[in-house]
């Protein structure tokens, strides 16, 4: 149920940020955002999330940062990686992974939530 999906944007850029968290809410999830990856860390360690979108560079650090900490602190989280630099080897990384998917940008509403729809049904799939 989307209402009690929990969803984290880790997110540097404000529009980008914002706008996501926007489209989700109206979709009914609850969402937070993190425009830093210490932010990011933060709110992992002090709320529980289903879901964590992070871009691939935040600041400094990489999204892998992200992941590793969601990884450790939510570990039932499903991942979505937001890049606009889909290298081979990052697209073979996440492939083969089926806890992280892959959201090349730029991207619009429907690919948003195309991707959070197939990621939450295989999750409730799986559990079955």
């Amino acid at each position: 149920m989307t209402d009690q999906t929990r969803i984290l944007i880790v997110e540097d850029n404000r529009t980008v940020r914002e706008t996501v968290r926007d489209i989700l809410r109206e979709e009914g999830y609850k969402v937070k955002g993190a425009r830093s990856y210490n932010k990011a860390v933060k709110r992992l360690r002090n709320h529980p999330f289903d879901v964590v979108f992070t871009d691939h560079s935040i600041g400094k650090h990489s999204g892998y940062e992200v992941i590793q900490v969601a990884n450790q602190t939510r570990p039932n989280a499903r991942i979505v990686l937001m890049s606009g630099q889909a290298a081979p080897t990052m697209v073979q990384d996440v492939t083969v992974s089926d806890t992280i998917w892959l959201l090349p940008k730029p991207f619009g509403m429907t690919d948003l939530l195309s991707t959070i729809k197939d990621l939450l049904n295989k999750t409730s799939l799986s559990a079955e």
